[in-house]
């Protein structure tokens, strides 16, 4: 995972806990709208910000490239 998609995924953390908070306190509306964008949103972005691994020149992915093993 990169820096980026924790960053995103804490958010969608936040937003969830916030939207719990808000709930809790009695808001029918801030709630609801914070848990959606948490939970529909952010969570999901966070995860397909992901990508995948940079290839080298002859195609092996890095992580098998620099393993000691294979």
């Amino acid at each position: 995972m990169s820096t980026k998609n924790l960053i995103v995924f804490a958010c969608g953390i936040l937003l969830i806990a916030a939207g719990y908070f808000t709930l809790a306190a009695g808001s029918l509306t801030l709630a609801p709208i914070l848990l959606v964008v948490g939970y529909c949103v952010a969570i999901p972005l966070g995860i397909m910000l992901g990508g995948r691994p940079a290839r080298s020149a002859d195609g092996a992915d890095e992580d098998r490239a620099n393993s000691s093993v294979g």
